[in-house]
């Protein structure tokens, strides 16, 4: 009686979190649920399981024909245009039509894991490794954790097969639980659907006759078929035409009184002036690119913005300071500024002295002489940076050596990678950038300063805005790892020294050009 008339003790809060639970699916009543929105939300949960459920069955009927046909010889390709006697039709209402029961050749194919036949090694589909982290090659970082979309398709995967496994549980005396995932293997076939080789670890249970509990292993083969896209025409029609169920409008209103995520970016938020801070320590050349992109873009684009550049006395040092020199004479208000410093480079302490020029209620971007940007790059540092709200860590586009892409400025697989894992670029406000404590100034050489700063945000109060930036690129530049680098920094080095050679099919051809080099 507990499961099947179930009660969510959780009360104000019942059946408001996630319904995808076996005791939600066992139940023939749920109880209590006081909210209409609840209501609501559990009755389109409800008929979204049954929608299913038909369509599973309609899948079911599709290959009981093609098995069936297939006996009077007709192939599942040919089945479209099959007829049961002359004059008879086997699907007569033709594709479009409203009575149009689906593709045959796509809903009776049976279930097999050799449906998809490549014809050659390019077509093969390939096979990920599920542990409790998910394995693939697809990826810069080959072991990574499991993304919460796959995540939520293994437990519906799962929970199906356990109540296909346990209808008959009461008339065998027998309940079988599940309790992990050892390993699987997954992959997507875009035509026919997701196949999936699970290796499950149950508990057995039996209470009628012997009684015995025991721990079992079984490996499951799944497959999640499509059905076929569907294109659906909708006249528009006035809103006075359309009737409203009372419970819809309700829930309409409710959420038109939630406040948004993002205060609206008014005219005055578009206009925030973003404070560019750069350090820099030679590298002449990359300098001056960078200042003349920021000429054209930010003083000749009518940005507001202000430069703080933060130069270490180094190889170059004269040059970069007659380039800076050169700007500020050709405009008067060109909001270029110098910090000479006299000490070894430190990327965390050169930010800290840029900080100290401008107030806690300004916006500061944290970046490097080798990015290039646009003006809408700095929109979106202004739409996703919000004062005591959230912090942004652009996601930039890194290109690889060009000697080895040998190709021009683009965006593609073969011209360079999105460093999920580089933080170094980020937007903040000051006032923000204090309250997390700011950069572990301890820190010296290359890298790991922004890693620990962002450790530290994902732990605030703060939200942190994540997303790829197609106007920020990283231009390629030799990097030399210190062999005096903490063994944590002199990895990160090394490894972002490796990723950013080329690609994996660009390093694959000249190590089987050059094979014998490695022998």
């Amino acid at each position: 009686m507990q499961v099947i008339l179930y009660h969510n003790q959780s009360g104000e809060a019942a059946f408001s979190g996630d319904l995808k639970q076996k005791e939600v699916h066992r139940a023939i009543t749920l109880h209590p649920v006081k909210q209409p929105q609840h209501m609501y939300r559990l009755d389109k949960y409800v008929k979204g399981l049954k929608i299913q459920a038909y369509q599973q069955e309609c899948i079911d009927l599709h290959r009981g024909i093609a098995s069936s046909m297939s006996q009077m010889g007709y192939t599942i390709g040919r089945l479209p245009n099959a007829s049961l006697v002359q004059g008879l039709p086997l699907f007569a209402a033709p594709r479009g039509s409203q009575l149009y029961l689906g593709d045959p050749t796509l809903l009776g194919m049976p279930q097999s894991l050799t449906r998809h036949q490549p014809r050659a090694v390019q077509e093969v589909l390939d096979w990920e490794l599920i542990s409790k982290t998910l394995y693939s090659y697809k990826d810069l970082n080959p072991r990574r954790r499991i993304g919460s979309a796959l995540k939520e398709g293994l437990n519906d995967v799962v929970r199906d097969i356990m109540e296909v496994i346990n209808s008959y549980s009461k008339q065998r005396g027998r309940v079988i639980d599940f309790k992990e995932i050892l390993y699987g293997y997954w992959r997507l076939d875009p035509v026919h659907g997701i196949d999936l080789i699970l290796d499950l670890l149950l508990v057995y249970r039996k209470y009628r006759g012997h009684k015995m509990t025991v721990q079992v292993r079984r490996h499951a083969y799944v497959q999640q078929t499509f059905t076929g896209i569907f294109v659906r025409e909708i006249t528009k029609a006035s809103p006075s035409s359309v009737a409203v169920p009372k419970i819809v409008k309700h829930i309409i209103s409710t959420f038109e009184k939630i406040p948004p995520i993002f205060p609206s970016i008014t005219a005055k938020n578009q206009r925030q002036t973003v404070n560019f801070i750069v350090p820099l320590s030679g590298r002449f050349d990359t300098f001056r690119r960078f200042l003349r992109l920021y000429e054209d873009i930010c003083i000749k684009g009518g940005e507001e913005t202000r430069l703080f550049v933060i130069l270490y006395q180094s190889v170059g040092f004269e040059a970069s300071a007659r380039a800076i020199e050169g700007l500020q004479g050709r405009y008067l208000n060109s909001g270029v500024s110098v910090v000479y410093v006299n000490e070894s480079f430190s990327r965390a302490k050169a930010l800290e002295n840029g900080l100290k020029f401008v107030s806690d209620d300004d916006l500061v971007l944290f970046i490097d002489v080798d990015m290039v940007f646009d003006a809408r790059s700095l929109q979106r540092v202004r739409q996703n940076t919000v004062k005591g709200r959230s912090v942004y860590f652009p996601i930039v586009y890194s290109l690889f050596d060009p000697r080895i892409t040998n190709r021009s400025l683009g965006i593609d697989e073969e011209s360079g990678f999105w460093r999920q894992f580089g933080f170094g670029i980020v937007s903040i406000f000051k006032n923000d950038y204090k309250k997390l404590g700011g950069f572990n100034l301890n820190i010296s050489g290359w890298g790991f300063e922004d890693v620990a700063f962002y450790d530290t945000a994902i732990q605030s109060d703060l939200r942190i805005v994540r997303s790829a930036d197609p106007g920020l690129v990283h231009v390629y530049h030799p990097i030399h790892c210190d062999i005096n680098l903490d063994s944590n920094q002199r990895n990160m080095c090394l490894g972002t020294q490796a990723n950013m050679l080329g690609s994996r099919k660009q390093l694959e051809a000249i190590f089987r050009r050059f094979r014998h080099l490695f022998s």
